[in-house]
């Protein structure tokens, strides 16, 4: 049987690598020491705010990347900032050539597997659509809709996922798709600055008309950079910006719908700074900055995010603004840039 390791066992993977067990696959979990021990004395349950409950009572895992060398497959779930570290551990105890599957947010992982795996020939960029956020020991509940995404899918991979129920899907254009999810990721920055659910943010319409302006600058960026932007959960980042702003009653009844959120669900960016661990924005916010420099061009309203963001992460608190404190932030870039 084809052998699948998962590396960087937090939520997403952990969520990942109990589909994959479910539907029937050898899979080993690599992550970090709470996880492994809460699993170890409480088995894996992962819940669903749609679909039913997974629980598997003995689960493989372990804080040792020494077991990388049995794996046939490697899928990376390690925050952006650690990607180079990952790589750098399947270089030293994985397979030549093994295939590797970058599982991460952002457009620069694979760009970096590469770098540092040049003899992996095998490495696939793929799009988890959905959040994943930790509500007990060893218990994971996923609060948003949406189905894989990847470049190319082995079958043992695809067959564990579609065995198990999870949603995957194989894109021609994934690249673009990657950008499109960046782009509406930038959510996970506004989110961290009201400290509070996805929800609650997304009813305030100001909320919403900010984070309009940073989606319409980062399509601007993308445009500049020659990209080809996709979709993400089946729309486009431009219809995105449509929905954003409609009147609180008409978003309301979208809300119901289409946009499929749970009341409790919040991005993974908020749940780092309350625990104290690193921000993904340089590789969201910061990443439309990046990418604007090297087009030539200026992305003043992600920057501000990016600027209050990292501040928060400094200060290791959420600022809890409101929307209109947000759109008021991103405003105050245009007179600034004029």
């Amino acid at each position: 049987m084809t052998k699948i390791a998962i590396l960087g066992a937090g939520s997403i993977g952990c969520w990942l690598g109990g589909q994959l067990v479910a539907g029937g696959a050898d899979v080993t979990l690599i992550g970090r020491k709470r996880y492994a021990k809460q699993i170890a004395e409480n088995g894996l349950k992962l819940t669903h705010f749609e679909r039913d409950e997974v629980y598997l009572p003995n689960l493989n895992c372990t804080t040792d990347a020494a077991v990388l060398a049995d794996a046939d497959i490697i899928g990376v779930c390690t925050k952006s900032q650690d990607t180079a570290a990952a790589a750098q551990q399947i270089a030293k105890f994985g397979k030549r050539g093994v295939t590797v599957i970058s599982f991460q947010n952002g457009i620069r992982n694979v760009e970096i597997l590469k770098d540092i795996l040049p003899d992996h020939m095998g490495i696939i960029p793929a799009i988890v659509p959905f959040n994943v956020t930790p509500t007990g020991p060893g218990c994971f509940h996923s609060g948003t809709a949406g189905d894989l995404v990847l470049g190319s899918a082995p079958l043992p991979l695809l067959s564990a996922f579609q065995n198990s129920g999870q949603g995957v899907s194989v894109s021609g254009n994934i690249v673009g798709d990657q950008w499109a999810k960046m782009i509406v990721n930038l959510n996970n920055g506004l989110n961290t600055l009201t400290g509070g659910t996805l929800r609650e943010g997304l009813m305030q319409r100001d909320y919403r008309r900010a984070l309009a302006l940073c989606v319409e600058e980062a399509l601007c960026v993308a445009d500049a950079a020659g990209v080809k932007v996709g979709t993400f959960n089946g729309r486009t980042p431009s219809a995105l910006v449509k929905t954003l702003r409609l009147p609180n009653w008409a978003y309301g009844l979208v809300m119901q719908l289409i946009v499929k959120i749970d009341a409790k669900a919040r991005s993974s960016m908020l749940d780092d700074l309350e625990a104290g661990r690193p921000s993904e924005i340089d590789f969201l916010q910061g990443e439309i900055v990046r990418q604007a420099e090297k087009a030539g061009v200026s992305a003043p309203k992600n920057a501000a995010i990016f600027a209050a963001v990292s501040e928060a992460f400094e200060k290791g608190i959420s600022p809890k603004i409101t929307g209109s404190e947000i759109l008021a932030l991103v405003k105050s870039t245009a007179a600034q840039t004029l």
